[in-house]
C-alpha cells in the first residue's frame, strides 16, 4: 500500500513542480499578405459571406485551424476566415508557410478535447468516452465514462483526472495524470453472497497523443488504480487502452 501512495505522490509532485507548467502559450502565428489581397469570410465555408478584405503587404495573425480553413486577425482587429488553398500566396517570417507548425499550433492551443477508446481492464474488455478541456498546452483535465464488461462481472467507472503533457511542442506527446472516481461492480452469478460493490478510485496514468492530422488525435495510455474497499485489501485495477479523439 505504502508503495502505490508513493508512486502517487511522486506523480503528483512531478507535475505541480514541472517548470513547464507555468509557461506561456506558443507565440501565434503571424503571416505576411504577398499577393494584392485576401478575401475573409464571416465563417470555414465558402458559402458564407465575404466580411472583410486584407491588401498586399498586411500582416494576420492565426487565431485557429479549422479542417482546411484558417481563422486570422488583422491589425485593426477584423476577424474572419480563409481557405488554406490561399496559403501559396503568404509567408511567415519571411520564408514560405510551414502548414505542419500551424497544425502544430492549433494542436497545442487547443480548448476542448473529445474521443473513444478501447482496451483491457483486468482481463475485461473496456470501454471508455471522455470529455477534457485544455487550461494551457501544458496542463488540462477531463472526465471520462467507461463500461468493463468480463467473464465474472461487469463494471461501471467515472473518473476526474488532471493531465500534464511537459513537452507540449512534440507531434507525438507524452503526458501523465492523476485522479479520482468511483467504479461500480455488479457481478454475473446470482448466488446470495453475490453484491453489487461501489468503491472510490484512486488512479495515475501515463500515455502519449499523436496528432495525426487537422483536429484528429490517436491516443494510447497505462493507468493504474487503487479501489479502496471496505474490505481488509483495497483492489488493484491496471488498465490498457487505445482510442481517438476530435479537437476544438
Amino acid at each position: 500500500m505504502f508503495n502505490y501512495l508513493t508512486k502517487f505522490i511522486f506523480l503528483l509532485w512531478g507535475i505541480l513542480l514541472s517548470p513547464t507548467l507555468l509557461a506561456e502559450s506558443s507565440k501565434a502565428t503571424v503571416l505576411h499578405i504577398e499577393v494584392p489581397f485576401i478575401e475573409l469570410h464571416s465563417g470555414p465555408s465558402a458559402g458564407y459571406p465575404i466580411v472583410h478584405i486584407v491588401e498586399k503587404n498586411e500582416n494576420v495573425t492565426v487565431l485557429i485551424k479549422r479542417t482546411s480553413w484558417l481563422k486570422v486577425m488583422d491589425k485593426r482587429g477584423i476577424e474572419g476566415w480563409f481557405h488554406e488553398d490561399e496559403l501559396f500566396g503568404l509567408s511567415q517570417n519571411g520564408a514560405v508557410v510551414n502548414q505542419e507548425e500551424i497544425l502544430l499550433e492549433n494542436f497545442q492551443n487547443r480548448d476542448v478535447e473529445s474521443g473513444v477508446m478501447y482496451g483491457d481492464l483486468e482481463g475485461a474488455n473496456f470501454y471508455n468516452i471522455y470529455l477534457g478541456y485544455t487550461f494551457t498546452p501544458v496542463f488540462s483535465a477531463e472526465i471520462s465514462v467507461g463500461k468493463a464488461l468480463g467473464k465474472l462481472s461487469d463494471s461501471d467507472l467515472l473518473e476526474v483526472m488532471f493531465i500534464s503533457q511537459p513537452i507540449p511542442d512534440l507531434m507525438i506527446t507524452p503526458y501523465i495524470g492523476v485522479g479520482g472516481g468511483v467504479i461500480k461492480t455488479k457481478p454475473h452469478s446470482v448466488l446470495a453472497d453475490s453484491e453489487n460493490r461501489q468503491s472510490t478510485l484512486m488512479s495515475a496514468a501515463a500515455g502519449i497523443k499523436y496528432h495525426v492530422a487537422r483536429n484528429f488525435i490517436l491516443r494510447a495510455e497505462y493507468k493504474f488504480s487503487l479501489a479502496l474497499t471496505d474490505r481488509d485489501e483495497n483492489e488493484e485495477i491496471q488498465t490498457w487502452k487505445i482510442g481517438f479523439s476530435v479537437f476544438f
